[in-house]
């Protein structure tokens, strides 16, 4: 009833009809929710517009007093402002407070910068707040105070009727400018009744936007301020790099480099979302946006590129250390384009083009109507995507845009084509073998997602052939899968018009599923036999229409002959991990203790460092061959081109300079005697070691993330907890060693020094003990 009140009250207000009307439509539709309004006996409460602001008030009738309290989610600032205008803070009397900061009575001044110029703290004979507090409890922000309702006009005057009010909050608990703010308006509006005892009813909220019954027309105008969002990541449900995160719930912890920098992220196309449903925690799913390029420009403009202890940099944006590193907000303006298809997910939202991107100060004056908001229904308990076998589900609910209709267990349904194959819980397989060499397939995928069969020598996806559809591309087409990427412009390859042989080929969403089915030769000419014995094949799928990087994949062998399939390992695994391991060992561990034996030779007497330094970086260079010699050897096997990708050329530059390194170090040139000068040389080959040696640590600090990374990619990983773990891990112990080098060589090198003459001692010893091995080294 109180919705249905909401939308009549708002649908008046937009016509703009008499206040007075208004008014009198309160006083009429109160009667019959009178028990439940009475803000005078209880608290009444309202969501505000964003979903993360409640506020709840009472009316304290004896006083002639009005209680207030405000509860943000989260640990930052909060404010309620009273403004004559409904619209603009500069002007207006604010109360604001924080879990570091008291309530207090502000004037609010001007929307500038800096935060000392727009506002002040008022005198404190006009601070009349009683019984006023803010705590954090239970990672809320609570705000409460009491203040006078005034019936005469003062600077801070709450009245019987409407009152403009603003709300905001910041990100911080330190009060400053604001992160989200919004006006509203609030009618404390007496309605007495006659017919039930004469219960008071108070409190009636007004919204200043229209609710979702507001008809929505192509070439209608709109602005709305909100988090943008990716489509990817809202098909996925959580975040690319954060799979413990739901997207629609928490978009403010979606960093700008997954927004952003990522290409199967940016490509899906975004979305502003809309404000957050009090029942589900969700946020509304908004509007699409037709611009992706000025989603791009503004949104790299506005974040960070520099790392921080929560989240990955965003290496394409522009701001620096200040700048927000998540939870990209905007207000969007734009020209209804196109409605959507009408389904509960992205594709039914309506189409947003001519776009401005604007920063959140701006205020639309005509905000959005409301969009789709997912029910309960709507918010299954799901597993995130991991590889193959399935895990136990997450605890947190995972939002899935397009579930089956039924829940409940019910007979199997009939095999389509002679054979059926359920690879996944999601992905089904059915086949039929026909007489003139074509096989026909049918793929279907539960879900609105685009869809994939390859077909592999050896289970990898790089050098394998497959057919890939979705209703957005239209019909099914034949690729070639190049490499194990993120980006779909290097990782899949279209087959030229002449192997494009498909027959009968059709893909289309119905009933909740996406189905693809094609006939094929099979065996053609520069592809991928498909024999009638036992076949290697791929399944992958996307959680939206967009051909991207996959959701999940799995490989399977399946006997054409006999129906039979089982899951297929994703070969070369424990060889890619060794590779990893051994190349951790070599330069995460041994090198740096061979660098670290150099800088601490002074607690050495004669060739020991030298020694140490020599055989450990000896060592180091022969796992780095048979770290090389693994590489070549797997992509070699896997049939994919050598060093196409950043981290196979960095790898050959790192072998190569690291050979260099060490017959540099074999070919140095003599150390001088106790008592002699250092040739010229000798002093600069010294220099460049040193150089090389710090490069070359460097490089290998960076591939060794890169590999991570691209073992993740490789084998289902991507933004799993256990990909996380291990960059985590990896940093933490590269910062150790870092560390441990920086202090070793500070210590050793200024401050156990205590004069020249014991730096000289030092050094002499150091280059004797040197000298003493190349004499050994000679002898031998």
């Amino acid at each position: 009833m109180m919705r249905f009140l909401s939308v009549l009250m708002a649908s008046l207000l937009s016509a703009k009809l008499h206040h007075l009307m208004l008014m009198m439509l309160v006083l009429t539709i109160s009667t019959s929710i009178n028990a439940a309004e009475d803000c005078s006996t209880d608290y009444c409460d309202t969501v505000l517009d964003d979903g993360y602001l409640m506020l709840r008030y009472k009316l304290n009738e004896p006083e002639n007093t009005i209680t207030m309290e405000v509860t943000y989610e989260g640990d930052a600032w909060v404010g309620l402002a009273f403004s004559d205008s409904n619209e603009y803070m500069a002007g207006s009397t604010a109360v604001m407070a924080s879990s570091e900061a008291s309530p207090q009575k502000y004037r609010l001044i001007d929307s500038i910068f800096p935060e000392s110029s727009a506002f002040e703290v008022m005198p404190p004979e006009e601070q009349t707040l009683v019984d006023d507090s803010c705590e954090l409890i239970d990672g809320q922000t609570v705000l409460k105070f009491t203040t006078q309702l005034l019936a005469d006009e003062t600077p801070f005057a709450i009245s019987l009727g409407e009152n403009n009010l603003l709300w905001a909050y910041g990100r911080t608990p330190t009060i400053g400018y604001h992160s989200n703010r919004s006006p509203f308006t609030l009618n404390l509006a007496k309605a007495v009744v006659e017919e039930e005892d004469n219960v008071d009813t108070l409190g009636t909220v007004i919204p200043t936007v229209s609710p979702d019954e507001v008809a929505l027309k192509v070439g209608d105008d709109v602005c709305i301020t909100g988090y943008i969002m990716d489509s990817y990541c809202i098909g996925l449900g959580h975040f690319l790099d954060n799979d413990n995160s739901v997207t629609l719930r928490e978009p403010e912890e979606h960093s700008f480099h997954c927004l952003l920098d990522v290409p199967v992220c940016y490509n899906s196309g975004f979305n502003v979302l809309g404000e957050k449903d009090p029942q589900t925690g969700l946020h509304c799913l908004g509007y699409r946006i037709d611009d992706t390029e000025a989603v791009l420009t503004a949104g790299r403009a506005a974040g960070s590129n520099v790392k921080s202890d929560t989240h990955f940099a965003c290496d394409t944006c522009s701001g620096g250390a200040s700048a927000a590193v998540a939870g990209y907000r905007a207000t969007v303006k734009g020209t209804v384009k196109e409605l959507g298809d009408g389904t509960k997910s992205v594709t039914g939202q309506p189409l947003l083009t001519n776009i401005q991107m604007l920063d959140t100060s701006v205020v639309c004056e005509n905000p959005a109507p409301k969009t789709v908001c997912l029910s309960a229904d709507d918010v299954e308990q799901a597993p995130a995507p991991v590889s193959e076998p399935e895990q136990e589900p997450e605890s947190d609910p995972v939002v899935w845009l397009s579930p089956p209709e039924e829940t409940e267990e019910s007979e199997p349904e009939p095999c389509s084509l002679d054979f059926c194959v359920s690879i996944t819980n999601s992905y089904s397989l059915a086949y039929t073998v026909n007489g003139d060499g074509t096989i026909t397939m049918e793929a279907t995928y539960d879900g609105n997602g685009w869809i994939g069969i390859g077909f592999s020598e050896l289970g990898m996806m790089v050098g394998s052939d497959a057919i890939i559809g979705s209703t957005e591309v239209g019909i099914p087409q034949k690729y070639r899968m190049t490499a194990a990427s993120l980006d779909t412009d290097t990782s899949i390859q279209l087959m030229p018009p002449e192997e494009q042989t498909l027959t009968d080929a059709t893909v289309e969403y119905k009933d909740g599923q996406t189905v693809m089915k094609f006939t094929k030769i099979m065996k053609e000419p520069n592809q991928i036999e498909i024999g009638m014995g036992n076949n290697i094949m791929l399944g992958a799928h996307g959680s939206f229409p967009t051909i991207g990087y996959h959701t999940k994949k799995s490989a399977f062998s399946i006997n054409l002959s006999s129906g039979a399939a089982e899951e297929k390992a994703i070969p070369f695994m424990s060889a890619w991990l060794a590779h990893g391991i051994i190349a951790f060992i070599a330069w995460g561990v041994l090198v740096p203790t061979a660098v670290q034996s150099a800088i601490m030779r002074s607690l050495f007497k004669g060739p020991t460092w030298f020694k140490l330094h020599q055989y450990i970086n000896g060592t180091a260079m022969a796992l780095t061959v048979v770290v090389f010699a693994i590489g070549v050897a797997i992509t070699n096997k896997e049939g994919a081109a050598h060093f196409e990708n950043s981290h196979e050329r960095m790898g050959l530059a790192i072998f190569i300079l690291a050979t260099l390194q060490v017959l540099d170090g074999v070919k140095r040139p003599h150390a001088p005697a106790s008592g002699e000068e250092k040739t010229l040389s000798r002093k600069a080959w010294e220099i460049g070691h040193r150089l090389g040696g710090v490069a070359l640590l460097a490089c290998t600090f960076w591939q060794m993330d890169s590999g991570i990374k691209l073992f993740a990619a490789k084998f289902n990983g991507v933004g799993t907890s256990q990909e996380k773990g291990v960059v985590i891990g990896y940093w933490v112990w590269i910062g150790f060693v870092v560390t441990m080098l920086v202090i070793g060589g500070v210590y050793f090198k200024f401050l156990k020094s205590k004069s020249k003459d014991v730096d000289q001692k030092n050094d002499d010893s150091s280059v004797q003990g040197e000298k003493e091995q190349e004499d050994i080294e000679a002898d031998a």
